[in-house]
């Protein structure tokens, strides 16, 4: 139960971002029972839509602080990396933040952003208050808040993403600090070898 919970929290926190209020987020399991989120029924496979569960998310009033990546028109990436697994598990990577802080976040492919724990982002030394912007979730199991909070830097090995806007939450998963979410993936190209447990990490051309 606590983490069935944790899994439809984290649906809904992916998307707790300002300027989301209209959209629907579905979380559907594919053959595998891995939970995907995704906006708009779709997006969702056709075979996989009958048992997608939309959820629902209120946001900040208007009028919140602005964050340093929208500023800025989206964050910087540079680098690339590889990172290890073993086939069939979950993809682990360590990372830093802001240069410095430690955090073991799980690769989500199907997760729009990018979750640290509460006591990452204290410990790398960003404000909660300051250029942060709060939000509701609100799921299956009952609603919580989150904040969003403006991160320096995020690098995977060799790979970094500047100026990032990340939710602050804590997700409820033994071990792990947070989910490293499209926000970061989609600025590289990711390529995941199954058969050899191989994830390969690659800035996009502009």
């Amino acid at each position: 139960m606590r983490r069935a919970r944790a899994l439809v929290l984290t649906a809904v926190l992916l998307t707790a971002l300002p300027g989301v209020v209209a959209a629907q987020i579905y979380r559907w399991m594919d053959d595998r029972g891995v939970p995907h989120y995704t906006e708009g029924l779709d997006s969702v496979p056709e075979r996989f839509r009958a048992t997608a569960v939309l959820l629902s998310l209120r946001n900040e009033p208007p009028g919140a602080p602005t964050s340093a990546a929208g500023a800025s028109g989206g964050p910087a990436a540079a680098g690339e990396t590889t990172i290890k697994f073993s086939p069939g598990q979950r993809i682990m990577v360590d990372s830093r933040i802001n240069g410095t802080t430690p955090a073991r976040l799980l690769l989500d492919t199907g997760a729009d952003r990018t979750v640290l724990a509460p006591r990452v982002v204290a410990a790398a030394g960003i404000s909660l208050t300051r250029g942060a912007r709060g939000g509701t979730i609100r799921g299956a199991t009952g609603t919580a808040q989150v904040q969003a909070v403006p991160v320096d830097s995020i690098e995977v090995g060799g790979a970094k993403v500047d100026r990032l806007v990340v939710i602050s939450h804590d997700i409820d998963h033994e071990g792990v600090d947070g989910l490293l979410g499209r926000d970061f993936l989609d600025r590289f190209t990711v390529t995941i070898d199954n058969s050899q447990g191989v994830v390969t990490l690659t800035p996009k051309k502009k």
